[in-house]
């Protein structure tokens, strides 16, 4: 179906929609079941809770080839261009590597220049009968769409930044940075989730403070099975009987060298040599061999188990099972894992790097290069019962604050703002 017909066909029951009704364009890459990461929870979570708040949003996503019901009047979602690729892939060291990494970089920058293409037709077309009061992008991936919608629409430009570059690698790609650096200072107001991120972008993006809002992540509370819970569903039998009685200690994310999946295996070698424990890897990443031969070299294979990509309701259980949960990252714009392993009462050990360390209180915060000082503190959860279970009432407690009806709110501010 062509842009014209689909808009009319979106548009022709819209005629007696409220006139003072904040209406977005948001444009994103990711959204569920398309996702890698926080970035795809955070649009799909921000998008219901504005809906919730009456605003009327038109999300646009890459294709994914199937009808999403969103299940809201005021939200509705559009799938503009397909591609499987995924935009945080890290391939690093030897010129054969180096090789695939450009022709990898060859294909995702035309994609993504496909699909800004047509988001700015798309979001053009329905423009004309929608009038957008702005244009929301999330990420580099979709603000050279965002700044095309601002130059020849004259539309208001709201941009989130979830991550940079300078988190992502540490030999950042320039031509990243380079529409990045565009895209805030095009935008008319910039937001991110935690005030770590605000001071890069004022150090590294030269942003004036006057036009960046740190607004933080939520978690959906309901969502996840606390521990108690879980042993009442038989997850604590099941633990028992297939891991004979160890000790858990998770990590979940991407399996990239921001995330620090090598601080959380040396940490596991020390802990290893004084207390036993299944230490277990969840997630994908182009790491994992690197990660494995690790575990090998260290003596402790044995003794770690990866599991690879996890789907979202396998992440509950696990979060669940796990006995201490690690986000040991090296740069972390904020760490939405760590919310949610808190609203599984799950106790928490923070990587200090981490956006989402400046507002939890109860977690346990640890420089990420300090092997032995991570060590000591999984340690610390495994052997003292006590210790485990006062972190984990107050975790429980503490996370309810963290609501995506409250970023949603912030975020409906900002529009407001804009508004004047």
């Amino acid at each position: 179906m062509h842009t014209q017909d689909r808009v009319a066909t979106a548009t022709q029951e819209d005629s007696a929609e409220d006139v003072n009704t904040m209406k977005v364009g948001m444009i994103g890459w990711e959204f569920p079941p398309f996702l890698s990461g926080g970035l795809g929870v955070h649009c799909y979570e921000l998008t219901h809770c504005l809906a919730n708040l009456g605003v009327q949003l038109d999300f646009f996503m890459p294709a994914i080839g199937k009808k999403l019901d969103v299940g809201h009047p005021n939200l509705r979602i559009f799938q503009v261009a397909e591609t499987d690729l995924s935009p945080y892939l890290e391939v690093g060291g030897g010129l054969g590597r180096h090789m695939v990494k450009n022709a990898y970089f060859t294909d995702l920058f035309e994609a993504v220049r496909i699909y800004n293409d047509e988001c700015f037709e798309f979001v053009s077309q329905f423009d004309r009968v929608e009038h957008y009061d702005f244009i929301h992008c999330h990420d580099w991936l979709t603000f050279q769409a965002g700044m095309r919608l601002k130059r020849e629409l004259g539309k208001k430009l709201i941009v989130t930044v979830h991550s940079t570059e300078y988190d992502r690698n540490t030999c950042p790609d320039e031509r990243i940075l380079a529409i990045e650096k565009l895209g805030v200072a095009a935008a008319d107001m910039v937001i991110t989730v935690s005030k770590r991120m605000k001071a890069l972008l004022m150090s590294r993006f030269a942003m004036p403070p006057g036009r960046i809002r740190v607004i933080y992540n939520g978690v959906d509370y309901n969502k996840f099975l606390n521990r108690e819970t879980a042993k009442a569903n038989g997850y604590g039998e099941l633990k028992a009987r297939n891991l004979r009685g160890k000790k858990v200690v998770l990590f979940l994310g991407r399996l990239t060298e921001q995330k620090g999946p090598m601080q959380f295996l040396h940490a596991a070698k020390v802990v290893l040599e004084k207390q036993d424990a299944l230490f277990v890897v969840a997630g994908k990443g182009n790491m994992l061999p690197l990660l494995i031969n690790l575990a090998i070299n260290l003596g402790i294979n044995n003794r770690v188990m990866f599991l690879g990509f996890v789907p979202e309701e396998e992440q509950r259980k696990i979060y669940a099972m796990a006995d201490v949960y690690i986000m040991p990252s090296v740069s972390e714009p904020f760490g939405i894992t760590a919310l949610e392993a808190m609203a599984s009462g799950t106790p928490v050990i923070l990587s200090k790097e981490a956006g989402v360390s400046e507002i939890v209180k109860n977690a346990l915060k640890v420089d990420f290069w300090d092997i032995n000082g991570l060590a000591a503190k999984i340690l610390g959860v495994l052997r003292y019962e006590v210790l485990a279970n006062h972190m984990s009432r107050l975790e429980l407690e503490e996370v309810k604050k963290f609501t995506w009806a409250d970023t949603a709110d912030k975020t409906r501010m900002v529009y407001s703002e804009m508004l004047g």
